[in-house]
């Protein structure tokens, strides 16, 4: 468990909905306090899992209920499926600890996201019965009832904080995206329609996108700072006569709670990275640093690095990857130090940094940052090292790779330190060589002016045998040649340039490779 937040587990229901979870036992009622989501694994101990909620991602039975219990597990969730509901009722209620229904149609990930972000956002530490999420949920619901739609408040990140749970009332898809996912998902028109209602002293209609049901908004403030919105869906029926003075009410109830909540996480989001900082440079009590992180000190441990592939990224969207990473590697029970550094999503991980599962976290990590935040992300994996002592060699490493897969030699979108070795040579090599006339001067530059002056396609010719491997058949096969074509065009080539020189070959090669390199990056 870490030292996040919690709620009790009352909040926790009233916040997932009766949609996504349904109570099948509560043997301590609705007060005992719930922390971290852990995903059920029978090889791992089941210890040190006190207040977590389990998620049984196979099938659930008495056993596994027993077993929980005896961990001190909070509460259990299952899919029950063909099993006996009332049986597994009985067996939580012998174990002492809660169980609760998911829905099928729900993933495991999009649930523990759901969980982890409702106590990242709502349940910061030092609030550990969750009396602000309490307040703001039922500020939703209860806006909802008067409204007639369902409600969502949001920050200025467009996270969902906190939304309705009002049986009967319809949402649609974006609506529904938003609440599994913590944030509104990604459209065209989102900038637009937030301008506006951020501009406005008032509510404000959102028929944008026309896809789904429209929208009425307000913005949240605070002494004239904007703090955050609050959304209510219009569905089939209208909603009340008197919407817009309710928003208006509402929001004027939000802001308090809203600014908590915005100083609280901008806090500890603040104290987290100046620590993961130093622990990167090897700054202050290392040994004390990493063991604030959940890490060991004479572990081996692997950086991994995360920014956009061109211009930087800003505050919102490194945090945004920092806590998807967090969040992955919580729901692998890996152990990791995350948090934003010098403007980009750094992790500190207790892996081997060719670990199959590290790569996969890191990949699928990437592809959820450019499809929400677009940019095209790349991330650098540093060697790994021996302890964190020696975290800032392995954080250079994860720099440089970074360097690399965001440079014109590598093609991946997550590479090692190691593996791009060959990638960082060049790279190195074309910035000693730009300034220099040898970067497209001879042997090059002969055969590129004989080109010029007869029309010929010797460097491209060069280019695609040197890329074959200097295989003249495959060669001749992507330039749609006849081998002795190919052959006669070396031959000539061979009168301008001595081809058969192996330090010719080798200055001709890294010329083309750098020059493309070159155009490639402008």
């Amino acid at each position: 468990m870490t030292a996040r937040g919690r709620v009790t587990l009352g909040v926790l229901i009233d916040s997932l909905g009766p949609g996504l979870a349904r109570p099948l036992a509560l043997p301590h009622g609705r007060e005992p306090l719930v922390g971290t989501p852990v995903i059920y694994d029978p090889e791992e101990p089941q210890a040190g899992l006190d207040g977590a909620v389990l998620l049984v991602t196979g099938r659930p039975s008495a056993e596994i209920l027993a077993r929980a219990g005896e961990g001190g597990v909070a509460v259990v969730v299952v899919k029950p499926g063909t099993c006996d509901e009332q049986a597994l009722a009985t067996a939580a209620k012998a174990a002492g600890t809660a169980l609760l229904a998911a829905p099928p149609e729900l993933s495991w990930g999009q649930l523990y996201t759901l969980i982890d972000a409702l106590l990242a956002v709502v349940a910061p530490a030092g609030d550990p019965r969750g009396t602000r999420a309490a307040d703001l949920f039922v500020l939703a619901n209860e806006v909802a009832v008067r409204v007639g739609g369902a409600v969502a408040i949001e920050d200025l990140a467009m996270r969902v904080l906190a939304y309705s749970t009002v049986e009967g009332q319809r949402i649609d898809e974006l609506r529904r995206e938003g609440i599994l996912g913590r944030r509104v998902p990604e459209h065209p028109t989102n900038a637009e329609e937030y301008a506006a209602v951020l501009r406005a002293d008032g509510v404000v209609w959102s028929h944008e996108p026309r896809e789904f049901y429209p929208r009425l908004a307000i913005a949240v403030r605070a002494h004239g700072e904007v703090l955050g919105t609050i959304w209510a869906v219009q569905a089939e029926e209208p909603l009340a006569h008197d919407a817009a003075a309710v928003l208006e009410e509402a929001a004027t109830a939000a802001a308090p709670h809203l600014a908590r909540i915005n100083l609280a996480a901008d806090e500890a989001r603040r104290r987290r990275d100046e620590c993961l900082g130093w622990l990167l440079r090897g700054i202050g009590a290392v040994d004390e640093l990493a063991t604030s992180f959940g890490l060991l000190p004479r572990e081996p441990v692997t950086v991994v690095t995360l920014g956009p592939y061109a211009g930087s990224a800003d505050a919102f969207a490194a945090t945004h990857a920092a806590d998807l990473l967090r969040t992955a590697f919580v729901a692998y029970r890996i152990r990791a130090a995350t948090g934003v550094v010098d403007g980009r999503a750094h992790a500190i991980v207790a892996a081997e940094a060719s670990a199959t599962l590290l790569r996969r976290i890191i990949v699928d990590t990437l592809a959820r940052v450019s499809e929400r935040l677009g940019g095209g992300w790349r991330a650098g994996i540093g060697r790994t090292v021996a302890s964190v002592a020696a975290e800032p060699a392995g954080a250079r490493q994860a720099e440089e790779a970074l360097r690399a897969v965001c440079g014109p030699f590598a093609q991946e979108l997550a590479g090692s330190h190691e593996e791009l070795s060959a990638a960082l040579f060049l790279m190195d090599v074309e910035a000693a060589l730009r300034p220099k006339p040898s970067l497209s001067g001879e042997p090059l530059a002969l055969v590129a002016a004989h080109d010029a002056r007869h029309g010929t396609h010797y460097v491209h010719s060069l280019n695609v045998w040197i890329g074959a491997h200097y295989d003249v058949p495959r060669a001749a096969e992507l330039l749609s040649l006849h081998p002795n074509t190919l052959r006669y065009r070396l031959r000539r080539i061979g009168e301008l340039i001595a081809l058969d020189d192996p330090d010719t070959r080798l200055a001709l090669a890294l010329q083309l490779r750098l020059n493309a390199a070159t155009k490639q990056s402008r």
